[in-house]
């Protein structure tokens, strides 16, 4: 599941507030951070952003005044204002259909979102609305203060937003980013890298329960215009890690930012495209892998991964229509003072024409609403080639009886180490009479290897538990 660190972040700091005001302790008590092994390219800190007092500290006086954002095809959009509640901006709307045809709205989700402040693309500003036809609608977009300080926001001095327009037969219609400038926008300070300045505050740290293992300003990439700007290592109080990525796009359209083939201390965790972002013409963007979802951290000991010393990821870039503008670009993180180190040690139960398969061990869900098992096994690729793993369909079985499972091939390049799960579905396991890992003698399954296209060997392998 693709998390988003800083909502994490945020949740979290929420929490402690609400358990703050139930204590003799003063609200905004938060624990400090566990300390800031930064690199030396640190930018000066700033002032804190503490959640409980964020609409003190957010300038509520910018105003906006009507703007018309969409108007076209008989589709009326018109910012009418901005107004300030206890923990958001908010952003006034009246969408007009007059399109012949029932229309839903969506901004700021997952399908659809392009949506910026002061340069700096956002997550926050969600709208969902359906207008039938010959219709108004009043809605309202919120951004919430603690989200956008994060981001080093404190006055809003403009907003982009986008619209995706869908009729009842699904067919869409995307706005693109449609600007509006407040009455802050001529005074507002562009050229002072605000994100930079929020995430390294100590302050901030403390308020909102993470520390900066690693920050940098190295330009690790600069394709197409697309510029690293900086990137940071975060721990959140529940020990979840998260590479941050601040990209800038120079261009003058819109470009989508893939992340792929992850790799945690050399040990690949993902080789498929794992997230995909929007940076508007001249804006930023905040890039977030949390390692912690990428590759569950219920798995990290046992696969040895007790520091994160290094990750390497790949970067590519495609456009609107998704056609591609960029290849596929490695970049390595490699982060001062820890170990790039994993265990690559297990019991062999594969090796043929350079492909070795290890089995690590049998592990049952950390969550207490799961019963789910997790088969870790480790695969080493000193073949020369670039190989892909893959499972043959419908293929496992635990101790004789035939089990529901699923699993996620890798693809590897030759001298590397991948990370291989399976997972094992409760409601199989227990039609077989399967409740515990220590109850899983014997796992039979078949993978199917390919260099390519081209199939080079179908082996079924057994894995034999103590």
């Amino acid at each position: 599941m693709k998390t988003k660190f800083l909502s994490i972040l945020l949740t979290i700091a929420l929490l402690a507030a609400l358990a703050a005001c139930g204590t003799s302790g003063a609200p905004g008590d938060y624990p400090a951070s566990a300390g800031n092994g930064a690199s030396e390219n640190v930018p000066a800190d700033d002032t804190p952003e503490l959640p409980d007092e964020s609409q003190e500290l957010f300038n509520v006086n910018a105003t906006l005044g009507e703007t018309v954002l969409v108007d076209e095809d008989g589709v009326k959009i018109t910012a009418t204002g901005l107004t300030y509640t206890a923990h958001s901006a908010d952003l006034a709307l009246t969408i007009e259909n007059n399109s012949g045809k029932n229309l839903s709205f969506v901004s700021g989700s997952l399908g659809y979102s392009c949506n910026s402040i002061n340069g700096y693309m956002v997550n926050d500003g969600y709208l969902n609305c359906d207008v039938a036809n010959g219709k108004k609608v009043n809605d309202t977009i919120s951004f919430s203060y603690d989200a956008l300080m994060l981001y080093g926001i404190n006055e809003i001095a403009d907003m982009e937003i986008g619209f995706s327009m869908t009729d009842d037969d699904y067919n869409s219609t995307y706005s693109g980013p449609r600007q509006m400038k407040t009455s802050v926008f001529d005074t507002h300070d562009y050229t002072t890298d605000h994100y930079q300045k929020a995430i390294t505050s100590g302050a901030a740290m403390s308020a909102y329960g993470y520390e900066v293992a690693h920050f940098s300003q190295d330009a690790l990439y600069d394709q197409n215009g697309v510029k690293l700007l900086s990137s940071g290592l975060i721990r959140n109080q529940d020990g979840e890690t998260a590479l941050l990525l601040e990209l800038e796009n120079t261009t003058d359209s819109i470009v989508y930012v893939s992340t792929s083939d992850i790799a945690i201390n050399g040990l690949v965790v993902n080789s498929s495209t794992w997230s995909s972002d929007a940076i508007n013409p001249g804006k930023h963007r905040i890039v977030e892998v949390v390692l912690s979802s990428v590759f569950d951290d219920a798995y990290w000991d046992a696969y040895g991964l007790t520091d994160v010393g290094s990750v390497f990821l790949s970067l590519a870039q495609r456009n609107e229509d998704g056609a591609e503008l960029a290849l596929e670009t490695p970049v390595e993180f490699m982060i001062s003072g820890a170990e790039a180190t994993f265990d690559g040690d297990g019991t062999e139960v594969y090796n043929n024409g350079g492909l070795r398969i290890v089995s690590k061990t049998v592990q049952e869900d950390p969550s207490e609403y799961s019963s789910n098992l997790y088969v870790l096994l480790l695969a080493e690729n000193n073949s020369g080639r670039t190989l892909a793993i893959d499972d043959a369909y419908d293929s496992l079985s635990v101790n004789g009886f035939m089990t529901d499972y699923s699993f996620s091939g890798q693809e590897l390049a030759d001298g590397e180490s991948a990370a291989l799960v399976i997972q094992l579905w409760e409601s199989s396991l227990e039609e077989n009479e399967i409740v515990s890992a220590s109850e899983v003698k014997e796992i039979e399954m078949g993978f199917e290897i390919k260099e390519g296209y081209t199939t080079i060997d179908e082996p079924t392998v057994t894995i034999a538990f103590e």
